[in-house]
């Protein structure tokens, strides 16, 4: 893989998001979102971390008034071509939007960009914005990811005929999930790097039940995801 001499390093998104949806796209996962999120009641869907409009865009064609969300701006930019409604850029653990919702969802891993300390606000801006009796349906990290990646995984590739490198390592001791991305453009070597926070379950789940009831689905997708589901008291 030819390699450039120029190199530069960016923040999240700031490159992978021209990319995302054909590297990271998990229609799979997608579909068991989309079963579970469809058996509940619901009208009006603030989804927060929307990223590239995917399930925004499915949910709005299926009829649902659908807002979306993200911090990242270049996600913004690029989530025209899948989603065509309300997108505001947002901090998910701090917002005041003056409206209530049915549902409000969290998908694709998007909490575990928060640290542990951040989840109350990220819990009370969401029961602030629930309508009585709406949900609050987010996944995050199943625990045994640490172990899957206590050992490097490297892909290498092309990406819109881009050459990329993708690598993740798993750090037990502080709990996270490092993933570095290095793109090599006709502008040079562009890296991104993503940390993600894994949580105790019990943990979230007592940071969670000051606001809602919590029923967790630990084998959501099997070893790899835990989905959470929070009833508004």
């Amino acid at each position: 893989m030819e390699r450039s001499a120029d190199s530069k390093n960016v923040s999240n998104y700031f490159i992978l998001s021209k990319y995302y949806d054909e590297l990271l796209q998990d229609e799979e996962a997608l579909s068991l979102w989309l079963d579970h999120i469809e058996d509940t009641e619901f009208k009006t869907v603030l989804e927060l971390a929307s990223g590239s409009g995917v399930m925004a865009g499915i949910l709005k064609r299926k009829g649902y008034e659908v807002i979306a969300s993200d911090i990242s701006k270049e996600m913004k930019e690029v989530s025209s071509s899948n989603y065509d409604g309300e997108y505001l850029l947002l901090n998910m653990t701090d917002y005041h939007l003056n409206r209530k919702f049915d549902l409000i969802l969290c998908i694709c891993d998007s909490i575990n960009y928060l640290y542990e300390d951040e989840l109350d606000n990220f819990f009370a801006c969401a029961y602030e914005h629930l309508n009585d009796k709406g949900r609050l349906i987010f996944d995050m990290h199943h625990e045994k990811r640490l172990e899957e990646f206590k050992e490097q995984y490297i892909e290498e590739g092309y990406v819109s005929d881009t050459p990329y490198q993708w690598t993740i390592q798993a750090d037990e001791f502080e709990r996270t999930i490092n993933e570095h991305f290095t793109f090599y453009t006709k502008d040079g070597m562009i890296q991104e790097n993503h940390a993600q926070n894994v949580f105790d379950p019990k943990i979230v789940k007592e940071k969670m039940e000051k606001f809602f009831e919590v029923e967790m689905f630990k084998d959501f997708v099997e070893d790899e995801k835990i989905l959470t589901v929070g009833y508004r008291k």
